[in-house]
């Protein structure tokens, strides 16, 4: 009798349309009624579908896992309790009291979507399309610190310290300014110039670049550094593993690569058709992505332990061809895309700075510096990879003007201040010439150090020449490093082998149990200085801690920086030891120790420079240097985790 009067009431429900039909609906569904999802999966599910319709997408299957999850929503947070059809709404909420179960599972639901929403942005089309003619510059709001070019959109992104600003490269307009959060820092832009991708606040941020909203905050990646795939999808380092995942954003399929890669610094397309690169620090790998019914995937096609090995992949710095990449550190390196092998450009005593592609695939653009009597000298010079020449470029040589590629135009760019200006061309100065002869004309001069030191390093020089009996040019030249390195020594209390004594008894104790981690920069990425003037804009350099033994860093640089250090949750900092000739901040040590080193610094291991650092750091704790990683200009160090 009773389950005919429920049958009843159910077809004069369906009848007549009555309110309290609900009643008889699912129990989750009862339950996702009772406890509607948060305005976040709302947004999130609105602005799928308006994309969607806008891109011409069948969003079915998409709407069918929603439902499916929204089902386990409600299954998983009501512990098993199932409404029945006599309970009004009220009183079923009334029996739903974890809270925070339904929170947690709406913010996956709206990460879930924000994914599903940057997969349709990679198949979109590009942003903006490539202009034929593009604006002859364009003007931030803000000084600018960096630039993102997509490969295929005719836009461009430029950083400032307080936003993400976006312009049509065709008319120069400001397309929208997203207001930059926290501490952010730019990782990837998508080739057609939809979608950014940001390490911020300790988590990988993706951000929809049109609309200025981020699409999704995804915890577990490491070093917070997603990398886009062309239309396919995006690749990143799960936390704590070295085996890359590449993700169907879209789909939602993801494929673990069988390949050991210590870091990803970049992903960039191989002149092979649907293959690209994962750039690492010492292990590199390619892919290949293709679809299927299902969706993206992606195989491994080839793993390479280079010969030579480049810390440092200056984002965005593919050649005009597509068959090199450029690199930068401690001198100009090229790696071919052909073999993942990478060969570095020997121009001492040149100490370049930058190194940029143009639209000639066979020019770089260079800028450094040499020694000169009284400071250094700066040179903006074309270096060509097939004849090994350079000559000067015709482009200002203001410390804060930087050359950038912009790859959609296959233009060269100025950047300064608050201005990108185009470039018409980088034609020569004067007629290139062999490098080799044009680094011998270089009125180069060798450093010395002042005062007292350069009295005993003259002293001891002499002493040491005297009983070498003379010797040739390179004799005396090795015999002046080993006097400086002893005279340093003898300054820090030690001979040349014997052990120091620590003046620091605290941090002693430290060291005792923790390995010594050094990280020397000139300049860090983003620092704005002019030659000869007082204004001085440090840099940023991020240094990421790995679990593993407490580390004490040594963190020293000529221009002031900001130095960023993020641990590893479980890592420990022992202490910092910061130095530099202009003064830098360090910020996230948390209770760590900071020690003042003063005016010393290095950034290569080759100089007196390091000698000193050495020196010091041996003569506080007892210790010497330990593992060092030095660049002329960085931005991003990982050290720790042995």
């Amino acid at each position: 009798m009773a389950n005919s009067r429920m049958r009843i009431a159910v077809l004069v429900c369906v009848l007549a349309g009555t309110a309290g039909c609900h009643r008889f609906a699912a129990p989750e569904a009862r339950i996702n009624a009772a406890v509607p999802v948060a305005d976040e999966v709302s947004q999130a599910r609105q602005a799928f579908h308006e994309q969607a319709a806008a891109q011409g997408f069948d969003a079915a299957h998409v709407d069918a896992e929603f439902d499916s999850r929204l089902k386990m929503r409600a299954l998983e947070c009501a512990h098993g309790y199932a409404p029945s059809w006599l309970e009004s709404e009220d009183t079923v909420r009334a029996r739903l009291t974890d809270t925070a179960c339904f929170a947690t599972a709406d913010h996956a639901l709206a990460q879930w979507l924000g994914l599903r929403h940057a997969g349709l942005l990679l198949a979109a089309p590009p942003l903006r399309p490539v202009p034929a003619q593009p604006a002859p510059y364009l003007v931030a709001a803000d000084r600018i610190s960096e630039c993102s070019f997509p490969r295929q959109a005719g836009i461009a992104v430029l950083h400032t310290d307080k936003a993400h600003e976006v312009f049509d490269l065709g008319s120069g307009q400001r397309l929208r300014a997203i207001p930059r959060e926290g501490r952010s820092f730019v990782v990837d832009v998508s080739d057609n110039g939809r979608l950014l991708s940001l390490n911020q606040d300790q988590a990988t941020v993706l951000v929809d670049l049109e609309r200025g909203v981020a699409l999704a905050r995804l915890e577990q990646v490491n070093d917070h550094r997603l990398f886009w795939v062309g239309q396919a999808g995006a690749v990143y380092l799960p936390q704590g593993e070295r085996a890359p995942r590449f993700v169907d954003l879209l789909g939602g399929r993801e494929t673990t690569i069988p390949a050991a890669v210590n870091g990803l610094g970049a992903v960039v397309p191989m002149p092979v058709a649907g293959r690209y690169a994962l750039l690492g620090f010492t292990r590199h790998a390619a892919i290949d992505v293709a679809r299927d019914a299902q969706g993206w995937t992606a195989t491994l096609a080839q793993e390479v332990e280079p010969a030579q090995v480049v810390g440092h992949w200056a984002r965005g710095n593919l050649g005009a061809d597509g068959s090199v990449y450029v690199a930068q550190q401690n001198g100009p390196a090229l790696l071919d895309l052909r073999t993942l092998q990478a060969r570095r450009i020997d121009l001492q005593p040149l100490m370049t700075s930058l190194a940029v592609p143009t639209a000639d695939a066979d020019t770089v653009y260079l800028f450094g510096h040499y020694r000169i009597a009284g400071g250094v000298e700066h040179q903006a010079l074309l270096y060509s990879i097939g004849r090994h020449t350079l000559a000067p470029a015709p482009v200002s040589r203001r410390l804060s003007s930087t050359v950038v590629y912009i790859p959609s135009i296959r233009r060269n760019a100025l950047r300064d201040d608050f201005k990108l200006t185009l470039l018409d061309g980088l034609p020569p100065l004067q007629p290139p010439i062999d490098a080799g002869a044009y680094l011998q004309q270089l009125p180069v001069v060798e450093a010395a150090p002042a005062g007292a030191d350069a009295a005993q390093l003259a002293a001891l020089r002499a002493a040491f020449l005297a009983q070498a009996g003379g010797g040739a040019t390179g004799d005396a030249d090795a015999a002046q490093r080993a006097a400086a390195r002893a005279a340093v020594l003898a300054q820090a209390g030690r001979g040349g082998g014997g052990t120091p004594v620590a003046t620091d008894a605290d941090l002693a104790a430290l060291a005792d149990d923790a390995i010594i981690e050094t990280v020397g920069v000139y300049e860090a990425d983003g620092a704005v200085h002019g030659a000869g003037s007082k204004l001085r804009t440090p840099g940023t350099v991020q240094v990421l801690v790995k679990r593993g033994k407490p580390v004490i860093l040594v963190l020293t640089s000529y221009e002031p920086v900001n130095w960023i250090i993020k641990p590893d949750p479980g890592a420990k900092v022992a202490a910092v030891l910061q130095g530099g000739y202009y003064a830098s901040q360090v910020y996230g040590a948390g209770d760590a120790r900071i020690i003042n080193l003063g005016q010393v610094y290095a950034y290569r291991r080759d100089r007196d420079d390091f000698t000193r650092l050495d020196a010091e750091v041996r003569q506080r704790s007892g210790k010497p240097v330990g593992r060092f990683q030095g660049s002329y200009r960085g931005g991003f160090f990982r050290v720790g985790g042995s």
